[in-house]
């Protein structure tokens, strides 16, 4: 077995071998182990992987449902890349929902989920720094999870859910490049939103998401729009 495969092997005893091996290629892809636009061959992931031809082509069907990897005609499986336009509807949809969970979280989160909020901020400033950015990803969508738990809005927090991996793929992509003074000021703009929350400030923390969306916005474009030049002039 090559090299680095072994990183991928799946624990063949685990009850749903299809979710654990759909988890273990969508980690994956996250973490940029496969690159946007890879072919995908399923012989290959196979091998990767140690399961079966069925449970890789069922986990590449969630992926593709995910928006994660895409079938093209005549051409075979890819690794999904988001577009600039595409990633601005992405914000668009988070910043009509995401002041309206802040609005909720306000109303219906209890003592205990403010503390949630609180070390899940503290959690974000202890992996800043953090090289490859999965850690510090992976305690982005934490602060947000807990806001989207003390919501208490499921049908809502499954239109985010849906989208959640192209998030994930998001912030990924842009902390990668992120400097340290940027990913600062972005720590110090969500403990705005925890101390609004903590005030119980229902507008203060809405209008603070809305602008922690659209400024996200901006930066995610302005990486992909300079990643789409420079695939164009290779």
């Amino acid at each position: 077995m090559a090299a680095g495969m072994s990183a991928l092997r799946v624990v063949k005893d685990a009850p749903n071998l299809r979710e654990l091996t759909t988890r273990t290629l969508r980690d994956a892809i996250l973490k940029m182990h496969f690159k946007p636009r890879q072919r995908l061959v399923e012989r290959k992931l196979c091998e990767e992987t140690g399961v079966s031809r069925t449970c890789v082509r069922e986990a590449i069907r969630s992926l593709e449902a995910e928006g994660l990897v895409e079938r093209i005609p005549n051409r075979g499986i890819f690794v999904a890349s988001v577009s600039a336009d595409e990633a601005r509807q992405i914000y668009e949809v988070r910043a009509a929902l995401e002041p309206a969970f802040a609005r909720l979280f306000v109303e219906r989160a209890s003592a205990k989920e403010i503390e949630a909020l609180r070390a899940a901020h503290a959690h974000i400033a202890k992996v800043i720094t953090k090289k490859p950015v999965i850690p510090y990803v992976e305690a982005l969508d934490e602060f947000y999870d807990v806001i989207l738990r003390g919501a208490r809005n499921e049908v809502a927090r499954a239109v985010l859910r849906s989208l959640s991996a192209r998030m994930r793929y998001l912030r990924t992509l842009t902390a990668d490049v992120a400097e340290i003074g940027r990913k600062q000021e972005s720590l110090a703009l969500m403990r705005q939103i925890l101390d609004a929350a903590a005030d119980r400030d229902a507008d203060t923390m809405a209008d603070r998401c809305r602008s922690f969306v659209e400024r996200s916005a901006k930066f995610a474009v302005s990486v992909l729009n300079k990643h789409d030049a420079r695939d164009a002039a290779e």
